[in-house]
């Protein structure tokens, strides 16, 4: 066998780009009586060798043979060196890593790996797409890399990705830590930049395979005008205490709009503002207020810790990414019962429905207390839908708002939701507005095609 062509000099293999792709490996040793193959994890790997964690020590120069799956069908292998060995600092990961080049390797195996790591880099990836109009890019083995543009879900020009080199490519994007807790927990959010855009990544498991969507983050926080919102939202913004809530399906621009209202509280008024998010998505600057951004498994455990804690923190504003459960409903309650204004997202279609979910958080016996606390602390709630546009020209946004007065009070003191659909009728004097209507006037502005006035949204 042939010393590879992939051997460098130093300085092309100090300008290598090596990959944390972490793919499950087996070793040999070479020319020893009695060697066994030993299963292990590939730390990190590039054209001129790799490295990974081991129990044992390993001579420094002695040959290992290296073998791992670039497809459910192919597996490679070749002859390495070893170069180095020290103590792993990560736990569970082995007690050493070694460090190896590669020392021989057949022609056709020299392509199939440098085909293999061409495949790792995300930023090649990214760079074939056009992001305009984009929504989600979805990472899923044995396909192309598919773009979501709203309804519709597109597949790049591209060869399809194995199931090892979509893991590959997913998992060289965390941290050491962030990997653990990934392996731990199965799921993991967090942000990935790439050159002026910012995108949210969910790696997940999908019958035993890692797969990720990146959600695009818009490079602008938009005005409160610019999401076209009603002026009743500014009213609401301008209130000292209570609660709003953003509402909505996954993908209806909650983030979007929660940002656009804290941008608007910065540069109207004084205050300082807590966020507690996971990720953050959007970056503030101070302006008229003092802004403390905390990302949950980053900076606090969860919504709950840090909101709990945060009326330590004498917030004016205090902003809940989303509001999961029952005990962080029950501090958005108590921190806007303070004297403290308390926006959140919930998930959930429409008003009518985010009022039943957050009744239903509650054993049967505290929601009546539960009901009466929410009539007195909600101030209002933003229920919202994306909608393309009929030029094909990106997305443009439609809510519901319902805005929280006497009449409002008593018919969530009653839990009497049938009667939501009138008041946003008869409330259209102080700024409320349905549903319907906000798809009635997008058409009749010629925004949106009359189909949304039909299904009643997307």
């Amino acid at each position: 066998m042939a010393k590879s062509r992939l051997i460098k000099g130093e300085e092309e293999r100090r300008s290598d780009v090596r990959f944390n792709c972490r793919i499950p490996m087996k070793y040999e040793k070479v020319k020893e009586e009695g060697s066994i193959t030993v299963p292990t994890i590939i730390r990190d790997i590039s054209s001129g060798g790799l490295s990974f964690y081991t129990f044992e020590v390993l001579k420094l120069n002695s040959l290992v043979k290296v073998s791992f799956p670039i497809s459910s069908t192919k597996l490679i292998s070749f002859v390495t060196k070893v170069r180095r060995i020290e103590r792993s600092l990560e736990e569970k990961m082995g007690t050493y890593v070694v460090g190896v080049e590669i020392e021989e390797c057949d022609e056709e195996t020299e392509r199939e790996l440098v085909n293999f790591l061409s495949h790792l880099d995300i930023q090649k990836i990214l760079d074939k797409i056009n992001l305009k109009d984009v929504i989600d890019i979805h990472l899923v083995g044995g396909y192309p890399p598919m773009v979501k543009k709203f309804d519709k879900i597109v597949p790049i020009e591209s060869e399809p990705l194995s199931k090892e080199v979509v893991r590959g490519l997913l998992l060289n994007l965390l941290s050491a830590h962030q990997y653990k807790v990934f392996i731990e927990e199965k799921e993991m959010n967090f942000i990935f930049p790439y050159r002026d855009t910012r995108f949210r990544v969910n790696l997940h498991f999908q019958q035993g395979n890692v797969e990720g969507t990146l959600r695009v983050i818009p490079p602008k926080i938009k005005t409160l005008k610019e999401l076209r919102l009603p002026p009743v939202v500014e009213k609401l913004l301008n209130n000292k205490k209570g609660l709003i809530l953003v509402a909505g399906r996954t993908g209806a621009g909650k983030t979007t709009t929660l940002a656009s209202m804290v941008d608007y509280i910065n540069n109207n008024r004084d205050g300082i503002i807590i966020t507690i998010e996971d990720p953050i998505e959007y970056v503030y600057v101070n302006k008229r207020c003092i802004i403390k951004q905390r990302e949950v498994g980053k900076d606090t455990l969860s919504f709950f810790n840090a909101a709990k804690n945060a009326l330590r923190q004498n917030p004016d504003i205090l902003v809940i990414g989303e509001i999961l459960d029952a005990d962080t409903m029950e501090v958005a309650f108590t921190t806007a019962e303070s004297g403290t204004l308390v926006l959140a997202s919930f998930h959930a279609p429409t008003s009518a429905y985010v009022l039943d979910r957050i009744t239903a958080l509650f054993p049967a016996d505290l929601q009546q207390h539960i009901l009466k606390r929410l009539s007195l602390t909600l101030i209002g709630v933003i229920t919202q839908e994306l909608i393309p546009k009929i030029d094909g020209e990106g997305s443009v946004l439609a809510c519901e708002v319902l805005v929280v007065n006497d009449a409002m009070r008593r018919i969530i003191r009653r839990g009497d939701w049938k009667q939501i659909p009138t008041m946003l009728q008869t409330g259209r004097a102080e700024g409320m507005q349905s549903m319907e209507d906000s798809l009635k006037g997008l058409y009749e502005e010629g925004l949106i095609s009359g189909e949304y006035l039909l299904r009643g949204g997307y």
